[in-house]
């Protein structure tokens, strides 16, 4: 009769087994240690808390393990942290814009569930193109509103109390934000609030849907550092001295000839106000498209350089959806359309050291 042996196990294989224990634990410590790590708050998100708050930013407790459950980071992924400090609380979100991750500092008023500001900490959006994105006037957009209605991208003004301007130029980017602003809104309506909030993406989605995007009104909006300075019509643009210019435009389809007729740029701007020429260095002309041209304010006062086109080859010119009512800016020495920027929307006017 055959008898089973049992072996005991070698010295090396208990030895073994213990190290995989230790190596176990140490990893479950990490992990622990890592996630408290993650939630604490670095100094410039600090420094960002206590200036929206106007309270120092040890005084918040952190109460991220509380509110940002796995289901909560499941739908609102942009928020990493969470602290309240009394009536306050305060979230750090990480929303994804166009070049990478936003981290933004946003503090709500639990009593009356209203925003009290939003403050952007980090981020590695070109500075060109996102040059008023730290501006107060822009961050400002985020201060007072109700946390019960989230907030909504506008191109050209803000018509309701949830609705926030694009900075120019930069529409992802700004999208990105208001969905980090957001999620924090969603997961502040979920933990005080006890309610199901729609959840909200971390990064913006590039291609735009079936109506998105701003929609050409038969006006021209001049702006100026987040402030609508006038809104003149197509009728009053037409109104204005108008010339013919004929010329050709060179571009990689070919060469196209064109009977543009318009009023110049620099009457435009005489017509809203004659001091803006002597304010403002630069005019950015910003199409329906996105597509931006920069113009310095002496090409634009310069003698028959600058205009602004409404018609073209003896008719209206098209807006984008193929109907008449559009314009375009024309500068006269660009042969090659580059500064030409069609479907116009607004003028942004900035100064040289901005």
């Amino acid at each position: 009769m055959n008898k089973m042996t049992i072996k005991r196990p070698g010295k090396f294989i208990l030895i073994a087994l213990a190290a995989l224990i230790v190596c176990a634990a140490a990893v479950t410590a990490l992990i622990y240690s890592r996630s408290r790590k993650d939630t604490a708050l670095t100094e410039a998100e600090g420094a960002a808390i206590t200036m929206i708050s106007g309270s120092e930013s040890r005084d918040f407790a952190d109460i991220s393990a509380e509110i940002l459950t796995k289901d909560t980071r499941s739908r609102f992924p942009a928020v990493v942290k969470a602290y309240k400090c009394g009536d306050m609380y305060a979230f750090i979100s990480k929303p994804v814009a166009y070049n990478g991750p936003v981290t933004l500092a946003i503090v709500i008023d639990g009593s009356s569930g209203e925003s009290i500001g939003m403050s952007i900490v980090e981020h590695t959006e070109t500075q060109h193109y996102v040059r008023d994105m730290e501006s107060s006037w822009f961050t400002g957009r985020f201060s007072g509103k109700s946390i019960y209605e989230y907030l909504k991208l506008v191109r050209l003004k803000a018509q309701a109390e949830n609705e926030v301007v694009a900075i120019t130029g930069a529409t992802v980017t700004t999208e990105g934000i208001i969905n980090g602003v957001n999620a924090v809104f969603g997961v502040f309506r979920e933990y005080v609030s006890g309610e199901t909030a729609e959840s909200v993406p971390y990064m913006v989605r590039f291609e735009p849907g079936e109506g998105d995007g701003p929609v050409e009104t038969e006006s021209l909006v001049f702006r100026a550092y987040g402030v609508i300075l006038a809104e003149v019509s197509l009728d009053e643009i037409r109104g204005l001295p108008s010339v013919k210019r004929t010329m050709s435009i060179h571009s990689t389809a070919g060469v196209t000839t064109h009977a543009f007729r318009g009023t110049l740029l620099s009457n435009v701007l005489n017509l809203v106000d004659p001091r803006l020429a002597d304010e403002y260095d630069w005019a950015l002309a910003v199409g329906v498209d996105d597509y931006i041209s920069g113009i310095a304010m002496g090409e634009i006062m310069a003698e028959n350089n600058v205009f602004v086109m409404f018609e073209d080859n003896d008719a209206p010119m098209q807006k984008r959806n193929g109907e008449p009512g559009g314009m375009r800016i024309v500068v006269i020495d660009d042969i090659f359309g580059q500064r030409f920027t069609n479907y116009l929307l607004e003028i942004v006017l900035e100064n040289e050291e901005h």
